[in-house]
């Protein structure tokens, strides 16, 4: 009966220890199918016909419906460039290149995945309402306070996330898995 009880005791934990790190594994993202890049991180695969399982378990979870990597890519950016985590109670300045893109979003959600209410009424940048620098790139602030330039209301909600999604003109799958890294946005916390 000894054995019998170690038996059913070792799978039991094996289950507990595999099941939590999936768990763990699909929320923060890890090595197995997200990329991480400074404080963004993306999912490369999702919405592709041919995506790992891990991804595809990201992509239920979630309840997203992704496009295709060869339309576009969305980044997803929960840390700062010196890894904090983001938070309503600080400020921040999103600093980007010019963009190769046919269009670009940049977005602030809460943790639930929902767009912050604010008076203001603005929810989001694109490629056609921010106001851009003469080399092509962009600044957004991001705070409670109104800010000059580009500015999006976080209000006081707490940690949020920043997502950041470019369109392009459509690749093949060979031209997807070559493609380099693109430049992603930086972001710098300003006050706290």
């Amino acid at each position: 009966m000894t054995f019998f009880m170690r038996f059913v005791t070792f799978i039991l934990l094996a289950m507990v220890v595999g099941l939590g790190l999936t768990s763990i594994s699909l929320s923060t993202g890890s090595g197995l199918a997200a990329k991480r890049l400074g404080g963004w991180k993306s999912w490369k695969s999702a919405g592709h016909q041919n995506a790992d399982p891990y991804t595809r378990a990201y992509v239920a979870k979630t309840g997203q419906l992704p496009l295709p990597p060869q339309i576009a890519q969305t980044y997803f950016a929960l840390y700062d460039n010196a890894h904090r985590r983001l938070h309503t109670s600080c400020s921040y300045l999103v600093e980007s290149p010019a963009v190769e893109a046919k269009w670009w979003t940049l977005a602030v959600y809460d943790l639930n995945g929902k767009i912050f209410k604010n008076d203001v009424g603005r929810y989001s940048f694109n490629a056609g309402s921010a106001m851009t620098r003469f080399n092509g790139g962009f600044r957004v602030f991001l705070s409670q306070s109104p800010q000059p330039d580009n500015w999006l209301p976080i209000g006081e909600y707490g940690q949020f996330v920043l997502v950041y999604r470019l369109y392009r003109k459509e690749l093949t799958d060979q031209q997807v898995s070559d493609e380099v890294d693109v430049p992603l946005p930086l972001i710098k916390r300003v006050s706290c």
